[in-house]
């Protein structure tokens, strides 16, 4: 069952492994959020690793940051069909955490 290829876990893991990311990613997957409205979704998540991940996720094209107000800068931030692509992979996650740790 796990890839032939050495390293696919390992690769995953750089994008998604860091703290935070995997929420960021599930908050995104039902619609398109603002910086501050994820703030508030993900509490306790300061606004430096916010940012941090989003900037992480963009360059990975998982996710993409459309300019919505000009002065002062303001963004959304949606899922790319390459980050939309990790909702079974969250899901996946979700059921095994649910099976064996009754989180």
């Amino acid at each position: 069952m796990p890839s032939n290829r050495p390293g696919c876990i390992q690769a995953a893991l750089e994008i998604l492994g860091d703290k935070w990311t995997a929420l960021l990613i599930r908050e995104l997957t039902e619609c398109p959020h603002t910086f501050s409205e994820l703030e508030n979704c993900l509490t306790g998540i300061s606004p430096r690793t916010l940012s941090q991940r989003l900037d992480k996720l963009a360059s990975e094209e998982i996710v993409n940051k459309a300019l919505y107000c000009e002065h002062p800068p303001r963004y959304k931030y949606a899922l790319t069909q390459k980050g939309a692509e990790l909702k079974s992979v969250l899901e996946k996650m979700a059921e095994w955490s649910e099976h064996y740790t009754h989180a």
